[in-house]
């Protein structure tokens, strides 16, 4: 398997019984089979788009994940909205919305 992260990839083939040979790569991922260096690949995936244009399939879940902005209370209040605004930009962006301004 080629992947970003070797580590989680080893963990969740082990918990199914599988022995799985792990290679850390960086970059397209998606590449790795096309150029012989793995049969197959864990990666993050958004649409799946990416995986059809290369002929690729996803064959498993390894898990949910999400991205989260955390941010410092004191700090939130102290920077004269400017980290309100950047907040908004996500929520628009996260909702689909048109975003307005610089991002």
């Amino acid at each position: 398997m080629a992947t970003k992260y070797p580590a989680l990839t080893r963990r969740h083939f082990e918990s199914k019984g599988v022995q799985a040979e792990c290679i850390k790569l960086n970059g397209a991922m998606e590449l790795a089979p096309l150029l012989g260096l793995s049969g197959r690949i864990v990666d993050l995936v958004s649409t799946g788009r990416t995986l059809k244009e290369n002929g690729l399939v996803e064959t498993d879940i390894l898990a949910q994940v999400s991205a989260r902005l955390i941010v410092n209370r004191a700090a939130y209040k102290m920077t004269d909205g400017r980290i309100a605004a950047m907040v908004e930009r996500f929520r628009q962006l996260a909702s689909g919305s048109r975003v307005s301004g610089n991002a």
